[in-house]
């Protein structure tokens, strides 16, 4: 189950790297971009990428594997140290995951009770709305077929998906402005791909339940579309209506004596407050304008790399904190624990370098006299076969130094150490061999003698100074 250890740890470094995001698109929009709604939804994309791609992860895991690049069937595992820390993470991963499928659950119910309602769409029957639906689609360029229906179980018009993008109008009778103001803005919504870009953002809601900041990212975004949309829509439909006939008309449309389940879709017009800010936002924007494209992409590239970097730093720092907690806990486990996390290592070392399982033996202390700072190890090591201590933990700085003799002194053998991220370290030789490593990475480290005869057995006598 260490994926689903992985899994979570991934999702947290997501989960950071994306608040981060946030935090830092939320003080530039307030000082810099007050007036610039599509750097504004440039921002809240890249804050939704930050909480949908673990970055933080995949650069901390190409660095271990630059590492170990000299072999490439190292196992690579940023967060297996001990049964305790991976035991824990994969708890959390597992209540993690129930989270996500219930409210997975909730939200696809939601969506086909609306699915529901659109059942009850028919062909818009008035001509004179029809055809103006028709030429402002061809002035917008929507190539696409978007259909237009009605339905009496709405109340304000919206753009939705059903069999296809769809604008949904109420069973309301329509003046040519009117019509005009309702399908510029909805059919912006389209060309703008609001519907997919709200799909995405509830999505990330779903998996990040547990955060706050992006139930607030969700409100925002929801609310600089609609500014985005008001802007657009004033630009192309100039020669139709003022900016003024267009907020009066929304007003117009504005309902709040209930609250209404949106289902995913994209309306006119949600709430009052929501509806002040757009007004403000389109009274900033003409007065001021918006900003020059270039300086926007070069604070929006700033953004980018900063937050960035500030992500993978905290995910660099999540990593020794994990490291740590993995050596606290692994110095207080039991001796049967620590059974368990040796048998654990020579799984791991099968799966990394594909070897037998039953050639592959941890060998008991009834073989291995322990001293201090020492091993003296008596062993009979079977043809093609790997005999492995028990592991003992080494801190960075320190030497391991092995002396190796073998009868008899013609057969080729392998010795050395398998270090914590399942790397086999030795020399190769025959008879009587020597070498002293030295310990880069801290964590539990294994002598091994490995005989590399297919058929004779090989005497070992060897002592291990840490």
């Amino acid at each position: 189950m260490d994926w689903i250890s992985n899994l979570f740890i991934a999702l947290l470094f997501t989960d950071i790297a994306g608040t981060l995001f946030f935090l830092v698109s939320l003080v530039l929009s307030k000082i810099m971009f007050r007036s610039d709604a599509e750097t504004l939804r440039f921002l809240v994309i890249a804050t939704l990428c930050a909480y949908t791609i673990p970055f933080v992860y995949i650069v901390l895991y190409a660095n271990e594997r630059i590492a170990v690049a000299s072999d490439v069937r190292s196992n690579v595992n940023l967060f297996y140290n001990t049964p305790a820390t991976i035991g824990l993470f994969t708890k959390l991963g597992i209540i993690w995951i129930i989270v996500f499928c219930i409210l997975l659950a909730y939200r696809l119910y939601r969506r086909s009770r609306w699915s529901f309602i659109c059942r009850g769409n028919i062909p818009e029957e008035d001509e004179m709305i029809a055809e103006r639906f028709k030429i402002i689609c061809a002035r917008l360029g929507v190539k696409d077929k978007v259909s237009l229906y009605r339905n009496d179980s709405i109340d304000v018009a919206c753009m939705t998906y059903y069999h296809g993008p769809a604008v949904i109008l109420p069973f309301v009778k329509y003046s040519r402005e009117e019509a005009d103001v309702i399908f510029y803005h909805e059919l912006c919504h389209y060309l703008e791909k609001d519907i997919f870009l709200k799909t995405w953002a509830i999505m990330v809601t779903l998996v990040h339940a547990f955060n706050p900041a992006v139930h607030i990212l969700l409100k925002k975004m929801d609310l600089i579309c609609e500014e985005c949309c008001d802007r657009m829509a004033c630009e192309e439909g100039r020669h139709e209506f003022t900016v003024r006939e267009y907020f009066q008309i929304i007003f117009d449309q504005l309902l709040t004596e209930s609250k209404r389940d949106r289902y995913q879709l994209l309306a006119l017009v949600d709430t009052r407050s929501n509806y002040e800010r757009r007004v403000i936002f389109m009274e900033r924007y003409i007065k001021h304008g918006c900003m020059k494209k270039g300086v926007a992409l070069v604070l929006a590239a700033c953004f980018l790399l900063g937050s960035s970097m500030t992500s993978l730093a905290a995910g660099d720092k999540l990593t020794d904190v994990y490291q740590e907690i993995a050596e606290e806990t692994s110095e207080r486990t039991s001796e049967m624990e620590m059974d368990a996390v040796d048998r654990q290592a020579v799984e791991e070392l099968c799966r990394a370098y594909d070897l037998d399982p039953a050639k592959v033996v941890m060998m008991g202390d009834d073989s291995i006299d322990t001293y201090a700072t020492s091993y003296d190890v008596v062993w009979d090591v079977p043809a093609d076969t790997t005999y492995m201590t028990a592991g003992f933990r080494e801190s960075v700085g320190d030497t391991v130094a092995i002396a190796v003799g073998a009868d008899p002194d013609d057969i080729t053998y392998q010795t050395g150490l398998k270090d914590p991220k399942q790397i086999m370290r030795y020399v190769e030789g025959e008879g009587a061999i020597g070498h002293t490593f030295e310990i880069d990475i801290a964590g539990r480290y294994y002598f091994f003698v490995t005989n590399l005869s297919e058929t004779e057995e090989l005497y070992i006598e060897a002592t291990v100074i840490k």
